[in-house]
């Protein structure tokens, strides 16, 4: 690929990324997303036919456990908004089903069996409760401040 080639692809990434945070802050904050699959979707004996996301009950301590299992299996979050990894990771646990035990059984095996249109619309999801966040912030404490 010619350095003009990839400039280009950057240039065009980084447009893309700009329009993708213009978009998400632009929609109305949600701290929850409700997927509701086309068809039901059945994973290790159970079927599905909505997943919930509480994307508000994460924490930094969720965060930073998801980018150190992504390490150890050698995935480097650069940007989580745009690490597929770490939206599912995420994804899954925020995701509020829990089985007649109460046990969590949504992780990224079930995610990453989706199909590929259901398991983009999660990730999105995700990334757009991401770039909202950070929109808000950047927004909010624009400009250099003193710690001391």
């Amino acid at each position: 690929m010619t350095d003009e080639k990839k400039a280009t692809t950057f240039e065009d990434s980084a447009a893309q990324a700009e329009r993708l945070e213009a978009s998400a802050r632009s929609e109305a904050d949600s701290g929850t997303y409700t997927h509701v699959f086309k068809r039901p979707f059945t994973h290790g004996g159970v079927t599905y036919e909505h997943l919930t996301f509480d994307w508000e009950s994460l924490s930094g301590k969720d965060s930073v456990a998801i980018e150190r299992e992504l390490r150890g299996v050698n995935v480097t979050v650069v940007l989580a908004e745009f690490t597929p990894e770490y939206l599912a990771a995420m994804a899954a646990r925020a995701c509020t089903y829990r089985n007649a035990d109460g046990f969590r059984t949504v992780n990224t095996d079930l995610l990453y069996a989706l199909p590929l249109r259901e398991f983009r619309q999660i990730c999105n999801a995700a990334r757009r409760f991401l770039l909202r966040s950070g929109s808000e912030q950047e927004t909010e404490y624009a400009g250099s401040e003193s710690n001391a």
